[in-house]
């Protein structure tokens, strides 16, 4: 027997997997970026431009991150995205002007893209590993709860952040990637049948990679289906979310209330697992309607001024989100386990 499973041990890979939820969520600089540029003295339009490197980035990174996860395995490339997070937090906290910052955030979308999909990966093989491949979906639904909710949290504590300053609240960031960072050095490979890589033979990996995901892409029309749902939900969700942030603001009329306002209506994603079992039992062409009207009709509410309506749009397009991204990942994984899904494709992630 090997002796990478001689020493794999369910709870302890469940517990660590865990801790890097956590660490991915909880980054009190990341939560506020924008208001920290901002104080700092950055013009909307520098903000904009720094935002708009985060996506190009992670749009050119997203397939070759995938890849590498898949020849080079799980933990390697784990390992490599907590690695560019602390790399991320301490350019912010070095930088003196606009290029400092878009390289920041070059960084952290190279993170988002390696971390994207790999985690999903790397909790399901490690459950098939121990025979619990069942309880999948239970785990990611708790997972996503454990980065929502602390997400959350890093926004309640907008005000300390600032207080802080820009420069040690992104230290602080930095220390908590650290602790990502030796989460993922300590996980386990969970076992996959397949060759051993070298930098020699990794371009002719990669060409076979490619071949087989564009196969899979031409002769598997669910995973095809399963994707576009997953991202139409979860581009409507997360515009959704863009714009009730600035409604909320609007509609709050205590600005101490703001951080809990904010906080509350990103719970939905936390809630999934209320739903996501409910989903599983759906058929395709159910489930895809649920959770593609649903989010339409939050859409539709979050146009309105009343606050009650906007926070009930905010947490239900939050947890169909999340919920479809928990369902679609238990079916991808019957094609390729590393196909992007979960709340780690969103662009609230700088």
């Amino acid at each position: 027997m090997p002796k990478n499973h001689k020493q794999f041990s369910l709870s302890r890979q469940k517990l660590l997997l865990l801790v890097l939820e956590w660490s991915v969520g909880f980054r009190p600089a990341g939560s506020v970026w924008v208001l920290l540029l901002a104080l700092r003295g950055f013009s909307l339009v520098e903000i904009g431009l720094a935002e708009a490197v985060f996506h190009a980035v992670s749009f050119c990174c997203e397939l070759p991150s995938g890849l590498l996860a898949d020849v080079l395995g799980r933990k390697r490339t784990l390992t490599a995205s907590h690695m560019m997070f602390v790399l991320s937090a301490l350019l912010m906290a070095a930088s003196k002007g606009l290029a400092g910052v878009c390289l920041s955030l070059a960084a952290s979308a190279v993170g988002y893209n390696l971390e994207s999909g790999t985690r999903e990966a790397i909790t399901y093989e490690s459950m098939l590993q121990a025979g619990h491949e069942t309880d999948y979906l239970k785990f990611s639904s708790l997972q996503n709860g454990v980065y929502r909710f602390s997400g959350g949290g890093a926004m309640l504590l907008a005000g300390v952040t600032v207080l802080l300053g820009w420069r040690w609240a992104y230290l602080l960031d930095t220390g908590i990637a650290l602790i990502g960072l030796t989460a993922a050095l300590t996980v386990i490979e969970p076992k996959r049948d397949v060759p051993g890589v070298t930098l020699r033979t990794l371009p002719a990996a990669l060409s076979e990679t490619v071949k087989g995901a564009w196969t899979i892409l031409k002769s598997d029309g669910t995973a095809v289906r399963i994707m576009v749902l997953n991202a139409l939900v979860g581009a409507g969700a997360t515009l959704t979310g863009f714009y009730l942030q600035e409604k909320v603001e609007a509609a709050v009329t205590v600005p101490a209330l703001l951080g809990p306002a904010l906080f509350a209506l990103g719970l939905g994603g936390g809630l999934a697992g209320l739903l996501t079992g409910r989903l599983d039992r759906l058929s395709y062409p159910k489930a895809a309607a649920v959770t593609g009207a649903g989010v339409a009709l939050c859409a539709l509410a979050a146009r309105g001024t009343c606050l009650p309506v906007l926070m009930a749009s905010g947490l239900l397009s939050g947890l169909l989100d999340d919920s479809a991204s928990s369902w679609s990942a238990t079916g991808s994984s019957m094609t390729d386990s590393r196909l992007p899904s979960g709340p780690h494709l969103s662009p609230f992630r700088p």
